[in-house]
């Protein structure tokens, strides 16, 4: 047995060592904690019996739901459709396939689907004959005792008409929806057939009223183009009458052609004119040069040498010449006779040279007056000419801005004449649409004929959403149990929550039938092969292992409060190191509710009656007793000693926090292996004093009892006042479906149960 023992000791997982000092307390968890897959499937497991109770409720409420609806509330939907041409205007005239953008003629689609649940087309429905006659208007009627209507809600028929006529737009197909859902079959399409007719009256109306207005603005372009037209023709008639070419055969030649060589002709006769201007221009110049200049020219010349004078005097002087010549050969330059002669010949030239001037004078004041003559006539010819070179160039830009305007109008005409035609073939293409039944690009179906079956209720949706709506309450209420539950319940709550090392977790005594009628606090000794006795040797074994033996050899046993299974843990915890042949001295620190004595009472058997069997702790530290030894007494079992409380002091927590106290546990700890206290619970400050003595704190948490706000804050007590937190043990952790501790302990049971052959 002792060997089974070990092997469930191995089989299970002992925590990693921490050393206190490398422990820091967590912030505060967050508000959402996520579940793992293996606990969302564990909180199925435990409230499966819930959620397929509400599961089955919920369809049980559905049927019974559909059931009453159909017997007492039957709704009729009768629905017809309404077929939406392409939004592209086009000539009726013309027979071409057109190809809409998909999205846009969807758009267009669910435009007209709008515009016929506006609130006018909803009133104008209500205003019908037919409908007022209807049950459903008669609702929305309130009549005085007589029958006569009092008043008539137009607002609540218009928001149930809203409600329950359904108008939608199909994106894949090429028309509208329209249904309407009520108690009458009969009335249901009638409301239905009111509405398309309503609707394709006012869109073919409205889309006429449009083309009306289209065609008078298009008539009025057409007038205005006309009358443009007119007046460019009058224009260009008032330029052929004011030419010369309304004296002409127009039969012979265009206004165009005549306007062309007229400019011809203007143009020679100019340039003929300009050249004989600058002809004259050149005339007058030399006339002036020659009545000006003193040189003798060709004229002069030849007049000279046609005077006889001067051809006598040039003979004479050539005849002087000669013999001056030779009298120079003969006499010498400076002979009288060659001076005479010389004398001679230079009065010769001087006549000479005079008569020529003479000449030369008279010829240039004949030519003078001759070119004077000419400069005249010259002038006067050039300036007629200018004036008929003015005449001219007027002539010709005024012919030419008239040809130009003429052009001018005739493109002006083309234009609009072209204008002209397309407006009338745009009003042609109005006219028409106008004509056209489909104007409005809509068109009917058909009417809606009276529904046959009923539109709601219907089963297919009544009994999977009781089913559903069951099942998700089911659900609901399931994970709000366990997650609105805030004690610490499980080790993962502990790790997630508290995040401290958990040495332990002791089953609940309803999980384990060997600790039946058993006292809890005795459990190793008196079922020393339970479950829960392996529970508390598994604590032994992490305990020891979390840190080195001379580490814990001082260690208190505290909890968040009272109740919590503090006192079964020191006991048991020493019953498993006494298992260990360890000497353990058990002290009962809980001077408000001390619990030791009564479960190790004095008794002569086991030798613990002296002289003052009521003292205790309480009376070492007041000091009444000055030796230790005088408030040890044994418990009766072998290596285990014990220190009761003593009696109620008035200040306990300072005495726990004396230098006698820790005194004593320095003196303990050199008699005896491990020190456990069994101290108050962490409501009152004896706790902290103790804690900050000893060399680590087990705090027992309840996983019945202990909340985790309270398990929080007496950590960070401890935290605050430095104390060494060695871990926790988990207390009453019941065996849950789906649970870890569920599989261990089947497991256990079944492995206890295994027989044990000879040789093993």
């Amino acid at each position: 047995m002792t060997e089974q023992i070990q092997r469930v000791i191995q089989g299970m997982t002992a925590p990693v060592p921490v050393h206190p000092s490398a422990m820091r307390m967590a912030p505060p968890p967050a508000a959402v904690v996520a579940l793992t897959p293996k606990e969302i499937l564990g909180i199925l497991r435990r409230h499966i019996w819930m959620i397929v109770l509400f599961t089955i409720t919920g369809f049980i409420l559905g049927a019974g739901l559909y059931v009453v609806m159909l017997r007492f509330f039957p709704r009729y939907t009768a629905s017809t459709g309404i077929n939406v041409l392409p939004p592209v205007t086009s000539d009726p005239r013309e027979f071409t396939a057109i190809q809409p953008q998909k999205d846009l003629y969807y758009q267009f689609r669910a435009t007209k689907a709008a515009l016929m649940k506006q609130q006018d087309m909803l009133q104008n429905l209500i205003k019908q004959d037919s409908i007022r006659a209807t049950k459903w208007f008669e609702q929305f009627v309130k009549r005085d005792a007589a029958g006569e209507i009092v008043s008539i809600d137009v607002a609540k028929a218009i928001r149930k008409l809203d409600k329950k006529l359904a108008v939608n737009a199909s994106r894949d197909q090429d028309f509208i929806r329209v249904s309407m859902t009520w108690a009458d079959p009969k009335e249901s399409a009638l409301i239905v057939n009111e509405m398309v007719r309503l609707f394709l009256s006012d869109q073919r109306e409205k889309a006429r009223a449009e083309i009306s207005e289209k065609m008078a603005s298009e008539e009025k372009a057409r007038q205005d183009l006309r009358d443009s037209l007119r007046a460019i023709q009058t224009q260009m008639d008032n330029l052929r009458a004011g030419s010369e070419f309304a004296r002409l055969d127009s039969k012979t030649m265009s206004y165009r052609d005549y306007m062309d060589e007229k400019l011809a002709s203007l143009y020679n006769e100019f340039s003929r004119l300009d050249a004989e201007r600058e002809r004259l221009r050149v005339l007058l110049a030399i006339a002036e040069r020659r009545a000006t200049q003193t040189d003798y020219d060709q004229v002069v010349q030849q007049a000279v040498e046609q005077d006889p004078l001067v051809r006598e005097l040039q003979n004479s002087l050539n005849s002087i010449d000669a013999l001056l010549a030779q009298q120079t050969s003969r006499f010498g330059e400076n002979h009288r006779r060659v001076q005479e002669t010389r004398q001679a010949r230079d009065q010769f030239k001087k006549d000479l040279d005079a008569r020529k001037i003479e000449i030369a004078e008279i010829q240039r004041k004949s030519q003078w007056q001759l070119a004077q003559d000419d400069v005249s006539a010259i002038t006067q010819q050039l300036e007629t000419i200018t004036q008929q070179v003015q005449r001219a160039r007027d002539e010709y830009k005024r012919v030419d801005n008239d040809r130009a305007l003429y052009t001018k109008l005739e493109i002006e005409r083309e234009e609009k004449q072209a204008l002209l035609e397309k407006a009338n073939a745009h009003y042609e293409s109005l006219k028409a649409l106008f004509d056209d039944p489909d104007i409005s690009k809509l068109r009917s179906l058909g009417a809606a004929p009276e529904p046959l079956e009923v539109s709601s209720p219907r089963w297919e949706i009544y009994l999977p959403a009781g089913f559903i709506l069951g099942l998700l309450a089911g659900l609901g209420l399931a994970f709000a149990v366990e997650l609105l539950n805030d004690l610490v319940r499980t080790p993962s709550d502990v790790m997630r929550h508290l995040k401290v090392p958990l040495l332990g977790n002791i089953c609940h005594a309803d999980d384990d039938d060997d600790v039946e009628g058993i006292e809890l606090v005795h459990v190793v000794r008196q079922a020393p092969y339970s479950i829960m006795s392996e529970c508390y040797r598994q604590l032994r074994t992490n305990l020891k292992l979390s840190a080195g033996p001379a580490v814990h050899k001082t260690l208190l046993i505290t909890s968040p409060q009272a109740g919590d299974g503090k006192t079964s843990v020191a006991s048991n915890l020493a019953s498993t190191f006494l298992a260990e042949n360890r000497r353990i001295l058990l002290i009962d620190a809980n001077f408000r509710r001390s619990a030791i004595a009564h479960l190790f009472p004095r008794t002569s058997e086991n030798g613990s009656v002296v002289e003052h069997p009521d003292y205790g702790l309480s009376n070492y530290l007041m000091g009444q007793c000055t030796d230790v030894s005088q408030i040890i007494r044994p418990s009766g079992i072998a290596g285990l000693d014990i220190i009761d409380s003593g009696p109620l002091p008035s200040n306990p927590a300072e005495l726990l926090d004396s230098p006698r106290m820790k005194e004593l546990l320095e003196q303990s700890k050199t008699r005896y292996d491990y020190v456990l206290i069994d101290g108050p619970a962490m409501l009152v400050s004896d706790a902290k004093a103790l804690a900050a003595a000893a060399d680590g704190t087990l705090v027992v948490i309840n996983a019945s009892t202990t909340h985790r706000g309270a398990a929080m804050r007496i950590l960070r007590e401890l935290q605050s006042i430095r104390a060494n937190v060695v871990g926790t043990v988990l207390m009453g952790v019941r065996s849950r479906k789906g649970g870890y501790f569920q599989e261990v302990y089947r497991s256990y049971l079944e492995y206890q149960q295994v027989p044990i052959r000879s040789g093993i």
